[in-house]
Protein backbone atom coordinates (compact mmCIF):
# COMPACT_ATOMS: atom_id res chain seq x y z
CA UNK A 1 0.00 0.00 0.00
CA UNK A 2 1.25 3.36 -0.64
CA UNK A 3 2.14 5.58 2.38
CA UNK A 4 -0.66 8.24 1.01
CA UNK A 5 -3.18 5.88 1.31
CA UNK A 6 -2.43 5.60 5.12
CA UNK A 7 -2.15 8.82 5.60
CA UNK A 8 -5.55 9.83 3.81
CA UNK A 9 -6.97 6.98 6.27
CA UNK A 10 -5.36 8.24 9.34
CA UNK A 11 -6.33 11.95 8.45
CA UNK A 12 -9.69 10.89 8.68
CA UNK A 13 -9.64 9.90 12.56
CA UNK A 14 -9.88 12.63 14.84
CA UNK A 15 -6.68 11.81 16.98
CA UNK A 16 -3.25 12.17 15.89
CA UNK A 17 -2.63 8.34 15.05
CA UNK A 18 -0.02 5.67 13.41
CA UNK A 19 -0.35 2.49 11.43
CA UNK A 20 2.20 -0.05 10.51
CA UNK A 21 3.68 0.40 6.95
CA UNK A 22 3.48 -3.96 6.05
CA UNK A 23 2.71 -6.02 8.87
CA UNK A 24 5.79 -8.29 6.88
CA UNK A 25 8.34 -5.29 7.51
CA UNK A 26 11.48 -6.28 9.54
CA UNK A 27 11.58 -2.62 11.29
CA UNK A 28 8.65 -1.00 13.43
CA UNK A 29 8.30 1.34 10.89
CA UNK A 30 4.72 3.63 10.95
CA UNK A 31 3.33 5.75 9.25
CA UNK A 32 1.91 8.71 11.15
CA UNK A 33 -0.18 11.94 11.08
CA UNK A 34 -0.26 14.95 13.09
CA UNK A 35 -2.98 16.77 12.79
CA UNK A 36 -4.31 19.02 11.18
CA UNK A 37 -1.94 18.49 8.39
CA UNK A 38 1.42 17.06 9.13
CA UNK A 39 2.03 13.62 7.80
CA UNK A 40 5.37 11.93 9.11
CA UNK A 41 7.13 8.50 8.93
CA UNK A 42 8.14 6.88 12.64
CA UNK A 43 10.79 4.53 13.63
CA UNK A 44 10.76 2.65 17.01
CA UNK A 45 13.91 0.95 18.14
CA UNK A 46 15.81 -0.29 20.94
CA UNK A 47 18.89 1.96 20.43
CA UNK A 48 19.37 5.53 20.45
CA UNK A 49 19.13 7.09 17.28
CA UNK A 50 21.81 8.92 15.77
CA UNK A 51 21.59 12.77 16.03
CA UNK A 52 19.29 13.91 12.92
CA UNK A 53 20.69 16.56 10.12
CA UNK A 54 19.14 19.99 10.72
CA UNK A 55 16.76 20.22 7.20
CA UNK A 56 14.37 23.30 6.05
CA UNK A 57 11.43 21.51 5.23
CA UNK A 58 11.92 18.19 7.30
CA UNK A 59 11.85 18.29 10.85
CA UNK A 60 13.03 14.70 12.30
CA UNK A 61 12.51 14.31 15.96
CA UNK A 62 14.05 12.00 18.55
CA UNK A 63 12.44 10.54 22.33
CA UNK A 64 12.93 8.40 24.50
CA UNK A 65 9.97 6.25 25.20
CA UNK A 66 8.25 5.25 28.89
CA UNK A 67 9.19 1.52 27.71
CA UNK A 68 12.81 2.44 27.22
CA UNK A 69 12.33 2.24 23.56
CA UNK A 70 13.30 5.26 21.20
CA UNK A 71 11.47 6.73 18.46
CA UNK A 72 12.68 8.65 15.49
CA UNK A 73 10.22 10.38 13.70
CA UNK A 74 9.97 12.43 9.87
CA UNK A 75 7.50 14.77 9.58
CA UNK A 76 7.18 16.94 6.66
CA UNK A 77 6.90 20.85 7.27
CA UNK A 78 6.30 22.05 3.81
CA UNK A 79 2.43 21.01 2.42
CA UNK A 80 3.40 21.91 -0.80
CA UNK A 81 6.36 19.09 -1.28
CA UNK A 82 3.73 16.41 0.18
CA UNK A 83 4.42 14.13 -3.75
CA UNK A 84 8.18 14.45 -3.34
CA UNK A 85 8.09 14.09 1.01
CA UNK A 86 5.58 10.37 -0.15
CA UNK A 87 8.59 9.44 -2.34
CA UNK A 88 11.36 9.69 0.18
CA UNK A 89 9.08 7.90 2.45
CA UNK A 90 8.33 5.13 0.19
CA UNK A 91 12.55 4.74 -0.61
CA UNK A 92 12.83 4.36 3.01
CA UNK A 93 9.97 1.88 3.59
CA UNK A 94 11.74 -0.47 0.40
CA UNK A 95 15.45 0.57 1.19
CA UNK A 96 14.99 -0.91 4.74
CA UNK A 97 13.28 -3.43 3.58
CA UNK A 98 16.07 -5.56 2.19
CA UNK A 99 19.07 -4.45 4.31
CA UNK A 100 21.58 -5.98 6.41
CA UNK A 101 19.50 -7.47 9.78
CA UNK A 102 23.26 -6.33 11.26
CA UNK A 103 22.41 -2.64 10.13
CA UNK A 104 21.22 0.40 12.64
CA UNK A 105 17.45 0.48 12.19
CA UNK A 106 17.87 4.17 12.45
CA UNK A 107 21.18 4.49 10.73
CA UNK A 108 19.32 3.26 7.51
CA UNK A 109 16.73 5.74 7.83
CA UNK A 110 18.94 8.63 8.05
CA UNK A 111 21.61 7.07 5.39
CA UNK A 112 17.97 7.35 3.04
CA UNK A 113 17.43 10.86 4.20
CA UNK A 114 21.37 11.72 3.94
CA UNK A 115 21.50 10.61 0.03
CA UNK A 116 18.02 12.38 -0.94
CA UNK A 117 19.93 15.96 0.75
CA UNK A 118 22.67 14.71 -1.14
CA UNK A 119 21.21 14.60 -4.02
CA UNK A 120 19.21 18.05 -3.83
CA UNK A 121 22.33 20.03 -3.04
CA UNK A 122 24.42 18.54 -5.75
CA UNK A 123 26.23 20.96 -8.14
CA UNK A 124 24.52 22.16 -11.19
CA UNK A 125 26.10 20.38 -14.05
CA UNK A 126 25.26 19.84 -17.71
CA UNK A 127 23.50 16.47 -18.24
CA UNK A 128 25.59 13.98 -20.76
CA UNK A 129 23.66 13.74 -24.14
CA UNK A 130 22.35 10.40 -23.56
CA UNK A 131 20.90 11.91 -20.33
CA UNK A 132 19.13 14.63 -21.85
CA UNK A 133 17.38 12.14 -24.01
CA UNK A 134 16.51 10.14 -21.92
CA UNK A 135 14.92 13.38 -19.28
CA UNK A 136 13.09 14.73 -22.90
CA UNK A 137 11.23 11.36 -23.58
CA UNK A 138 10.44 10.92 -20.00
CA UNK A 139 9.09 14.79 -20.12
CA UNK A 140 6.88 14.10 -23.15
CA UNK A 141 5.24 11.26 -21.39
CA UNK A 142 4.79 13.11 -19.17
CA UNK A 143 3.58 16.19 -21.02
CA UNK A 144 1.35 14.10 -23.55
CA UNK A 145 0.23 10.92 -22.23
CA UNK A 146 0.11 11.24 -18.18
CA UNK A 147 -1.36 14.75 -17.60
CA UNK A 148 -4.06 14.69 -20.06
CA UNK A 149 -5.22 11.84 -18.59
CA UNK A 150 -4.43 11.57 -14.80
CA UNK A 151 -4.10 15.61 -14.52
CA UNK A 152 -1.34 17.74 -13.19
CA UNK A 153 -1.16 16.69 -9.30
CA UNK A 154 -1.34 12.86 -9.87
CA UNK A 155 0.74 12.84 -12.87
CA UNK A 156 3.68 14.57 -11.24
CA UNK A 157 3.28 12.34 -8.07
CA UNK A 158 3.53 9.34 -10.82
CA UNK A 159 6.60 10.29 -12.27
CA UNK A 160 9.37 8.69 -9.47
CA UNK A 161 12.14 8.05 -12.13
CA UNK A 162 14.13 11.12 -10.60
CA UNK A 163 14.07 9.47 -6.96
CA UNK A 164 15.80 6.71 -7.83
CA UNK A 165 13.20 3.96 -8.16
CA UNK A 166 13.15 0.70 -10.38
CA UNK A 167 10.88 2.42 -13.21
CA UNK A 168 10.43 5.85 -14.39
CA UNK A 169 6.38 6.11 -13.46
CA UNK A 170 4.59 4.79 -10.98
CA UNK A 171 0.52 5.06 -11.52
CA UNK A 172 -2.39 5.43 -9.46
CA UNK A 173 -3.76 2.26 -10.19
CA UNK A 174 -0.42 0.26 -9.50
CA UNK A 175 0.98 0.21 -13.11
CA UNK A 176 4.27 0.53 -13.96
CA UNK A 177 6.21 2.45 -16.89
CA UNK A 178 9.71 2.06 -17.90
CA UNK A 179 10.55 4.66 -20.76
CA UNK A 180 13.43 4.73 -23.11
CA UNK A 181 14.55 6.97 -26.41
CA UNK A 182 15.17 5.41 -29.14
CA UNK A 183 16.20 6.85 -32.75
CA UNK A 184 13.23 6.29 -35.48
CA UNK A 185 15.28 2.83 -36.12
CA UNK A 186 16.77 1.81 -33.49
CA UNK A 187 15.75 -1.94 -32.49
CA UNK A 188 17.72 -2.74 -28.85
CA UNK A 189 17.31 -1.54 -26.08
CA UNK A 190 19.77 -1.36 -23.01
CA UNK A 191 18.65 -2.47 -19.43
CA UNK A 192 20.01 -1.25 -16.74
CA UNK A 193 19.63 -3.71 -13.47
CA UNK A 194 17.78 -6.75 -12.71
CA UNK A 195 14.83 -4.58 -11.58
CA UNK A 196 14.27 -2.62 -14.36
CA UNK A 197 12.09 -4.58 -16.03
CA UNK A 198 10.77 -6.56 -13.10
CA UNK A 199 7.18 -4.70 -12.11
CA UNK A 200 6.98 -6.61 -8.67
CA UNK A 201 3.49 -8.49 -8.84
CA UNK A 202 2.41 -4.99 -11.11
CA UNK A 203 1.34 -4.36 -14.65
CA UNK A 204 4.71 -3.30 -16.25
CA UNK A 205 4.72 -1.57 -19.42
CA UNK A 206 8.19 -0.24 -21.67
CA UNK A 207 7.46 2.56 -23.39
CA UNK A 208 9.93 3.42 -26.42
CA UNK A 209 10.24 7.24 -27.47
CA UNK A 210 11.32 7.10 -30.51
CA UNK A 211 13.09 10.65 -31.12
CA UNK A 212 14.82 12.17 -34.87
CA UNK A 213 18.06 14.23 -33.90
CA UNK A 214 17.29 17.68 -36.05
CA UNK A 215 18.08 21.92 -35.84
CA UNK A 216 16.71 23.57 -33.13
CA UNK A 217 15.40 25.60 -35.61
CA UNK A 218 13.53 22.81 -37.79
CA UNK A 219 9.74 22.14 -37.52
CA UNK A 220 8.79 20.20 -34.80
CA UNK A 221 12.05 20.37 -32.88
CA UNK A 222 12.02 19.53 -29.28
CA UNK A 223 14.64 21.08 -26.59
CA UNK A 224 15.15 20.02 -23.18
CA UNK A 225 14.34 23.73 -22.19
CA UNK A 226 11.58 23.80 -24.35
CA UNK A 227 9.38 21.18 -23.27
CA UNK A 228 10.61 22.01 -19.69
CA UNK A 229 8.94 25.40 -20.07
CA UNK A 230 5.72 24.44 -21.68
CA UNK A 231 5.25 21.68 -18.94
CA UNK A 232 5.83 24.62 -16.35
CA UNK A 233 2.88 26.92 -18.12
CA UNK A 234 0.61 23.41 -18.00
CA UNK A 235 1.25 23.07 -14.73
CA UNK A 236 1.08 26.88 -13.96
CA UNK A 237 -2.36 26.58 -12.08
CA UNK A 238 -1.83 23.15 -10.33
CA UNK A 239 1.13 25.31 -7.36
CA UNK A 240 1.22 21.76 -5.79
CA UNK A 241 2.05 20.05 -8.61
CA UNK A 242 4.51 22.45 -10.52
CA UNK A 243 6.47 22.61 -7.26
CA UNK A 244 6.90 18.76 -7.06
CA UNK A 245 7.84 19.06 -10.59
CA UNK A 246 10.77 21.92 -9.94
CA UNK A 247 12.02 19.34 -7.29
CA UNK A 248 11.82 16.29 -9.02
CA UNK A 249 13.59 18.09 -12.10
CA UNK A 250 16.20 18.88 -9.50
CA UNK A 251 17.04 15.15 -8.48
CA UNK A 252 16.94 14.65 -12.20
CA UNK A 253 19.99 16.68 -12.58
CA UNK A 254 18.37 19.52 -14.73
CA UNK A 255 19.39 23.30 -14.47
CA UNK A 256 18.47 25.97 -16.09
CA UNK A 257 21.30 27.33 -16.06
CA UNK A 258 23.45 24.65 -16.96
CA UNK A 259 21.99 23.69 -19.60
CA UNK A 260 21.04 25.12 -23.29
CA UNK A 261 19.22 24.83 -26.79
CA UNK A 262 22.27 23.46 -28.25
CA UNK A 263 19.88 20.01 -28.36
CA UNK A 264 16.70 19.14 -30.35
CA UNK A 265 15.58 16.44 -31.47
CA UNK A 266 12.26 15.63 -33.48
CA UNK A 267 9.14 13.33 -32.34
CA UNK A 268 8.59 10.14 -34.07
CA UNK A 269 5.85 8.36 -32.49
CA UNK A 270 5.67 6.35 -29.00
CA UNK A 271 5.42 2.65 -28.64
CA UNK A 272 4.30 0.77 -25.86
CA UNK A 273 5.02 -2.85 -25.09
CA UNK A 274 3.56 -5.17 -22.16
CA UNK A 275 6.18 -6.53 -20.28
CA UNK A 276 4.70 -10.14 -19.23
CA UNK A 277 6.33 -13.76 -18.56
CA UNK A 278 7.11 -13.84 -22.50
CA UNK A 279 8.90 -10.41 -22.67
CA UNK A 280 12.65 -10.59 -23.24
CA UNK A 281 14.13 -9.81 -19.80
CA UNK A 282 16.39 -10.78 -16.76
CA UNK A 283 15.01 -10.37 -12.82
CA UNK A 284 15.85 -11.59 -10.08
CA UNK A 285 13.63 -14.06 -10.34
CA UNK A 286 15.19 -15.67 -13.28
CA UNK A 287 18.61 -15.43 -12.43
CA UNK A 288 21.09 -17.40 -10.75
CA UNK A 289 20.95 -16.58 -6.88
CA UNK A 290 24.73 -15.61 -6.83
CA UNK A 291 23.84 -13.21 -9.60
CA UNK A 292 22.88 -9.97 -7.91
CA UNK A 293 23.41 -7.37 -10.91
CA UNK A 294 23.03 -6.92 -14.30
CA UNK A 295 23.21 -4.62 -17.41
CA UNK A 296 22.53 -6.11 -20.75
CA UNK A 297 20.60 -5.66 -24.51
CA UNK A 298 17.44 -6.79 -25.78
CA UNK A 299 15.76 -7.14 -29.18
CA UNK A 300 12.76 -5.55 -29.21
CA UNK A 301 10.13 -7.63 -29.82
CA UNK A 302 8.01 -7.12 -33.30
CA UNK A 303 4.49 -5.80 -33.48
CA UNK A 304 4.35 -2.80 -30.60
CA UNK A 305 1.34 -0.54 -29.76
CA UNK A 306 1.56 2.82 -31.21
CA UNK A 307 0.07 4.92 -28.56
Amino acid sequence: MRIEELWNSLRRESLQSQRRVDGTHPLDLYADFERPDRPGLILFCDERPNDPPALKAISIERRRRRDGQWSMRVCLEEPRLLPVFAELCMDIIEFTRNASRNAQPSGQVLSRIERWRNLMQSQPSRLSRNKLIGLIGELLVLETKLVPVLGPDQAVSSWTGPLGTSQDFRLPDGRKLEVKALDPNGGQVRVNGLDQLDGGGDPLQLLIVRLEETGVDAKGAITASGLIERLRRSLSEAPNALQAFESLLSFAGWDDAADSETFAVRLSRVEAYEVDADFPRLTPATVPAAVIEATYTIMLPPAPVIL
